[in-house]
């Protein structure tokens, strides 16, 4: 038996078991997951999420700021950050700046139907707000 013969067997994939190869691609899927562009994305979205629910309203439009501006974000996340990001916008009293970006999802051609009904929603709400102040 050849050196090859005897060590390719050790580290060869088809000795491990069909639950322990996958164990193995769950481990490294979690490990290497972030690193991703969805993954990266994701975790940044998280944190805004996190932030605005601290009423950390700042760090929270950052964190969106940061994925809609990433050139290989996912267009679905990069939606929900331009809602999200709105919605803090709005509650820092900045409608313009909510308002453009609520415009900018219905104007996304990949952007989720639930996303976009929550955009059309905050604008309706947003002018009739408007209309009740004047």
């Amino acid at each position: 038996m050849s050196y090859n013969q005897r060590h390719s067997t050790i580290w060869s994939p088809m000795l491990l078991t069909v639950s322990q190869r996958a164990g193995i691609m769950s481990l490294l899927s979690k490990m290497f997951g972030g690193f991703s562009s969805r993954g990266k994305a994701t975790t940044i979205y998280k944190r805004g999420m996190h932030r605005a629910s601290q009423r950390d309203l700042e760090g929270a439009i950052a964190d969106y700021t940061e994925v809609i501006e990433m050139g290989k974000a996912p267009a679905d996340l990069k939606a929900m950050a331009l809602m999200n990001r709105a919605l803090a916008f709005s509650r820092q009293g900045d409608d313009k700046k909510a308002h453009s970006d609520l415009d900018r999802v219905l104007a996304m051609p990949d952007a989720g139907a639930q996303v976009k009904a929550a955009a059309t929603e905050k604008l309706h709400r947003m002018k009739r707000r408007d209309s009740k102040s004047e």
